[in-house]
């Protein structure tokens, strides 16, 4: 059986709902956390956005990643790699650097070039097994950053592919959308 279409399905759903989060949140809510021990709002869906980047350019292709060009080398907030492992105070600086409307923009962009590699990627493209520290930037294969990704290090790369850019992105899908409810609703966080 064939994979690709269900993984460019599922790819091609992730972008969607990264563009849907940043489209429907107010400034306020981007610049907000739902609950003291939360991050911002406009930190995780900025964090969905660069992982992807990473996951699809860096690992996948082993091209370079579209925050690493000149024209979207904003979105790259200093420090702040892909949002794994970064600091509080890092993370926390992202979303007043990182307009709604730049990351939509980043999000499409990279959406385009993403869904036409794997349209025309063959079956040895997602065949074979992770390097993820080959070729890595600094900060990406140590630390704290390579603590909360080392265990992706090695597995199938369709396997690598679905879980940090379609998993992973549902998972903080829901947890923002979640959060925008409760802050919406005036709910606030027992504790």
């Amino acid at each position: 059986m064939d994979i690709k279409p269900l993984v460019q399905f599922q790819l091609n759903g992730s972008y969607r709902l990264i563009a849907d989060l940043a489209n429907r949140t107010s400034d306020e809510e981007w610049r907000s956390r739902a609950h003291p021990n939360a991050n911002l709002i406009g930190f995780t869906v900025w964090h969905c956005a660069r992982i992807i980047d990473w996951a699809v350019n860096p690992v996948m292709r082993g091209e370079p990643e579209l925050a690493d060009q000149p024209d979207w080398s904003d979105v790259a907030v200093e420090g702040a790699l892909f949002g794994a492992g970064v600091t509080r105070e890092v993370a926390d600086s992202v979303p007043f650097l990182v307009t709604r409307a730049r990351l939509a923009a980043y999000v499409s962009t990279m959406r385009e070039d993403a869904i036409q590699w794997l349209a025309a990627a063959g079956p040895e493209d997602l065949e074979g097994v992770t390097d993820l520290k080959t070729g890595a930037k600094p900060g990406y294969v140590d630390g704290e950053c390579w603590s909360e990704i080392e265990d992706l290090h090695g597995i199938p790369k369709w396997q690598f592919l679905i879980r940090p850019s379609v998993s992973h992105i549902r998972v903080h899908y829901g947890e923002v959308s979640g959060q925008l409810e409760a802050m919406r609703s005036g709910v606030t966080a027992a504790g």
